[in-house]
């Protein structure tokens, strides 16, 4: 399972109940298909940066989620098919991670290979003299 985040602009026609009901349907999407719902991060209501759908302005909810790309999948396939839902993205978020953990070691093996063969580091003084 892999961490996960998934924001979704739903219609601003949509009244408070309605949009909770909305987020209640997508987290038990998420429950059914064995994904972890970490959390649940109602934005409100706020302007879109352009108009879509003839629409100013839009509900935004994200989730984070601990979940396998299949669940992601059917996830997306309901934003498509739900009226409500203008816009969504799904973004992996471990990556970064992974890339962090990677250049650490990196820089550290650099290091010991510095330190085997004897080279001093210096400071930014010392190099421009």
């Amino acid at each position: 399972m892999r961490l996960y985040e998934t924001i979704f602009i739903a219609s601003p026609v949509l009244t408070d109940e309605q949009s909770d009901e909305l987020v209640k349907q997508f987290e038990g999407i998420i429950a059914e298909q064995g994904g972890e719902l970490l959390k649940t991060d109602k934005w409100g209501r706020k302007k879109l940066a352009y108009e879509v759908n003839k629409f100013q302005e839009g509900i935004y909810t994200l989730f984070e989620m601990n979940a396998g790309p299949t669940l992601v999948a059917e996830l997306e396939r309901r934003f498509r098919n739900h009226d409500s839902v203008l816009k969504f993205l799904t973004v992996r978020m471990d990556e970064d991670a992974k890339a962090a953990t990677r250049q650490k070691a990196r820089y550290d093996r650099e290091g010991v290979r510095k330190a085997k063969a004897g080279i001093k580091e210096r400071s930014a003084e010392e190099v421009m003299g």
